[in-house]
């Protein structure tokens, strides 16, 4: 049995990104015309291809196979995202090489460079709305 929101969000998560049946195929390994059945609903990836899907688009498993293709949430193909877990919390947060570094940076600050810190953002948030 096809998996609907699967199949197109293969194909929209493609066409996002800009990439050709042949050239995902290539960064995943198989032929095209693999790929090709796996869009229009024809055969189901198995969970190895699934998460090689998952690591190109850097996104969940949940997000490709059950949730709405959502453009805003499409990520920058070429900055590596690391997954983080929130403590205490199902949620998972993907942060860059640059973001992780950051916050390390942050936690290790004195409590005035983080209240600086903590202030310059808050300002720059009240700007954007």
């Amino acid at each position: 049995m096809a998996n609907i929101q699967l199949a197109y969000n293969l194909k929209r998560y493609r066409k996002a990104y800009n990439y050709t049946q042949q050239k995902l195929a290539d960064k995943i390994s198989i032929s095209r015309q693999a790929y090709s059945n796996y869009e229009i609903g024809k055969r189901v990836p198995d969970l190895d291809l699934l998460a090689k899907l998952c690591d190109v688009y850097s996104i969940t498993l949940d997000e490709l196979v059950r949730q709405p293709y959502a453009p805003a949430e499409c990520k920058d193909p070429k900055a590596v995202y690391h997954i983080c877990y929130r403590h205490n919390m199902k949620d998972i947060l993907y942060l860059t090489d640059k973001e992780i570094e950051f916050v390390l940076e942050y936690r290790g600050a004195e409590w005035e460079k983080q209240y600086l810190i903590a202030y310059v953002l808050d300002m720059m948030n009240r700007q954007d709305r």
